[in-house]
């Protein structure tokens, strides 16, 4: 596999955006945003919860729980971001692959001193999946990403080894998948065709959209998903419209698509699938050929991306002979139309074999259409549908923007009081609590949680920083990663009982009674400690009763 330089450009570019954003705290933070965020979908402060970077970090640099699946998954990231282009051509060095099997060692001897061998992140973490293993049976994964060329696989092998007899699997992801997966925009082919099964196509079309339903092979399917520089990799960009990526083979329902593939009973796939929907700025039929062919222009699968990821991955393993593919098909609703509107309405009314976030449907909701426009009338530009800025508007500002679920989890803490529900339960934002949080908000109070919010990222920022730079192995304060919304639900009922506090004075103070309240807890993981709603109401109750500053003072 060749260097490609223009993939190297973009996502250098890509990152830099991300920097300039104050998305990441560091550009070594950049990779790891783009893999949690595009193909875990997490929001930023999920990803910024995962990287434990720093001294004492045992080689790894991110750690990230999926719990969506039947069986959660302990996902190991090591990350090696590339400023230059001659680092980048270079493979992925394995020997910094060693330094994880420290990390395993070390989560299984429950008589070390943890303080002594980890930095605190990293030690959260490690609190963390022992309480998981103590209620459940996680898998674990170790991720090498890179912005560069993957390991030399003959390198790796022994290392490899040994984290296959601990039952860890490992998966690569380099350059060419961040290109694939988490930036690509639109597909390298302009033009798709394939054939249909022999029992031909209904086309309709006089007072709808033009429209051809039918059937198509697995080998034809195979087709038009491979990307033609690695037959042996699916063409992601196909999904771009999609309301949502592909959600992991652990997915159960996804488990069942891909055993339903795989089977020697595959022929009767299509009448167990919901099938494709795709749509297409142009659709040509050619009858007069046999079977019929379709031309398709601009293709994009805005529904299928699980069952399409799932017959690749069974398909490719056995490429290039598909011989126990040739009786599998599936069902496609082919519709023609360059009207965005029509495409995110078909997107989300044919989802449906899993679950669509609600956010999704509440893009184009009145209130959030009202909420952007007073917005941008304060110079906050809001972004209502689901991922990443793509880039900053103004090159030579700064400019404020605000992410729709940060929104509802900035009111849901600074008007509601309730932090351990925007952090644990946010897909009830949009769903149980919409009307609660957007009905009738108040965009001054907004705009005031989102600058106090800004202030305590920072300071988030900050204590990460004296962590992984300075190397500092206990810094003070370092809970406020996972608590930066209970400080701003304290600095809230602060501001209201000492109206003269300035915004630096309600941030400490907020710190202050977080961390009396975990000392006199018995300084338990920080994960469960800020999702507990008894803790909350404890701090609250703390923020009435005068400290000694506040005694001083009134004396004088």
């Amino acid at each position: 596999m060749n260097f490609d330089k223009e993939a190297f450009d973009r996502v250098y570019q890509r990152v830099e955006n991300l920097y300039k954003d104050k998305i990441i705290a560091s550009k070594d933070q950049g990779l790891i945003h783009l893999l949690l965020a595009q193909r875990f979908l997490r929001e930023s402060d999920e990803v910024r919860e995962a990287i434990i970077d720093g001294g004492n970090d045992c080689g790894v640099d991110a750690i990230f729980i999926d719990r969506t699946s039947s069986q959660p998954t302990v996902n190991i990231i090591q990350s090696k971001y590339h400023e230059s282009e001659r680092k980048a051509a270079n493979p992925f060095k394995y020997s910094s692959l060693d330094k994880v099997l420290r990390f395993f060692e070390i989560l299984k001897n429950k008589s070390y001193d943890l303080s002594k061998l980890t930095n605190p992140y990293l030690e959260q973490k490690i609190l963390e999946i022992r309480d998981l293993q103590n209620r459940d049976f996680p898998k674990f994964k170790v991720w090498l990403i890179s912005n560069g060329m993957p390991c030399v696989p003959h390198e790796i092998a022994p290392t490899l080894s040994k984290l296959k007899s601990q039952e860890v699997s490992l998966e690569e992801f380099h350059l060419s998948d961040f290109i694939e997966f988490c930036i690509k925009s639109h597909s390298s082919r302009p033009h798709h065709t394939f054939r249909v099964k022999d029992s031909g196509v209904i086309e309709s079309g006089n007072t709808e959209l033009y429209s051809v339903v039918g059937y198509i092979s697995a080998h034809q399917l195979y087709h038009i998903l491979k990307d033609l520089r690695d037959e042996r990799k699916m063409d992601y960009s196909l999904f771009n419209m999609n309301v949502r990526c592909f959600l992991g083979i652990d997915n159960p329902i996804n488990k069942e698509i891909f055993r339903s593939a795989s089977s020697k009973d595959n022929y009767n796939f299509s009448s167990l699938n919901n099938g494709l929907t795709m749509v297409g700025t142009e659709v040509r039929v050619l009858k007069t050929d046999h079977p019929y062919k379709i031309g398709v222009k601009k293709m994009s699968i805005v529904n299928g991306a699980q069952t399409c990821s799932a017959i690749f991955d069974c398909m490719k393993d056995q490429y290039p002979n598909f011989e126990n593919f040739k009786d599998l098909s599936v069902l496609f609703r082919l519709f023609k139309t360059d009207d965005y509107e029509k495409i995110d309405k078909i997107a989300i009314s044919t989802n449906s074999q899993n679950r669509i976030k609600a956010r999704d449907l509440k893009a184009n909701d009145n209130f959030q259409i009202r909420l952007e426009k007073e917005l941008a009338e304060h110079g906050i530009i809001y972004a209502r549908k689901r991922g990443d800025f793509e880039q900053s508007v103004d090159e030579e500002t700064e400019t404020k923007k605000l992410d729709a679920l940060k929104a509802g989890q900035l009111i849901l803490s600074y008007s509601h009081f309730e932090p351990s529900n925007a952090k644990s339960q946010s897909d009830r934002i949009f769903s149980d609590w919409y009307n609660k949080i957007f009905a009738d908000i108040n965009v001054q109070k907004l705009i005031r949680a989102y600058d106090l919010y800004t202030k305590i990222e920072e300071y988030q920022m900050f204590i990460s920083d004296e962590i992984r730079i300075r190397g500092i192995s206990r810094a003070e304060n370092t809970f406020v990663t996972y608590g930066g919304f209970h400080v701003l639900t304290l600095c809230s009922k602060l501001e209201s009982l000492y109206p003269d506090k300035t915004d630096d004075e309600l941030i400490q103070e907020a710190l202050d009674i977080i961390a009396e309240c975990l000392n006199e807890a018995g300084q338990p993981a920080y994960y469960s400690f800020f999702r507990n709603n008894d803790m909350t109401e404890k701090m609250l109750q703390k923020c009435s009763e005068p400290n000694l500053f506040d005694v001083l003072k009134a004396v004088q």
